[in-house]
Order: C-alpha cells, then sequence, then structure tokens
C-alpha cells in the first residue's frame, strides 16, 4: 500500500470513495445528535456548538476504530512473534 499526500494511507483505488463516505459517516453523526436533515440544513443557521458535536463526534468514533485496528494488528504481531519463537531456529 503506496502513503499518497492527500489521503495518507489510503490505497489509489479507494481513493475515490473516501469523500461520500466521509459525507455519509457525518450525516449518519448528525441523525444521531437530532439533526436529520443535516445533509440539506444551511450550517451557517447552526450554532458552531451543534456543527462541533458532528465533527467532534465522528472524531471520536474514527478514534475508537483506529485503536481497534491497530490493537487487532498489534495482537496479531504478538500471535505471530509467539507462533515464530515457538519454532527451532534455522542454521545459517
Amino acid at each position: 500500500m503506496k502513503a499518497t499526500s492527500s489521503t495518507g494511507l489510503v490505497p489509489r483505488e479507494l481513493q475515490q470513495y473516501v469523500y461520500p463516505a466521509l459525507e455519509e459517516f457525518k450525516n449518519e453523526m448528525a441523525a444521531e445528535l437530532g439533526l436529520p436533515d443535516y445533509a440539506n440544513i444551511d450550517k451557517g443557521e447552526l450554532p458552531s456548538r451543534q456543527n462541533g458535536k458532528v465533527g467532534g463526534g465522528m472524531t471520536k468514533k474514527m478514534v475508537a476504530f483506529a485503536e481497534a485496528v491497530l490493537a487487532w494488528n498489534y495482537k496479531n504481531k504478538m500471535l505471530q512473534n509467539q507462533g515464530n519463537s515457538a519454532q527451532p531456529a534455522l542454521e545459517k
């Protein structure tokens, strides 16, 4: 997977889906906070506190997701290392 300057670690074939996925996620987060028609609301008419709660909720969920991915990868790495150490070392 190649890192890109615009999207971080998103593979090129998935980059076209980033913006629409984030828009959908934002609208779902807003609906959870009682703003069901967020996509069509004039954001300038909303108090900054409400807009901030949408972004803050998104950030909180994305961090929780990233933590889960990191923990899963770390666990698998540790299990793999344990499996490798149980096997006899090969002589060179």
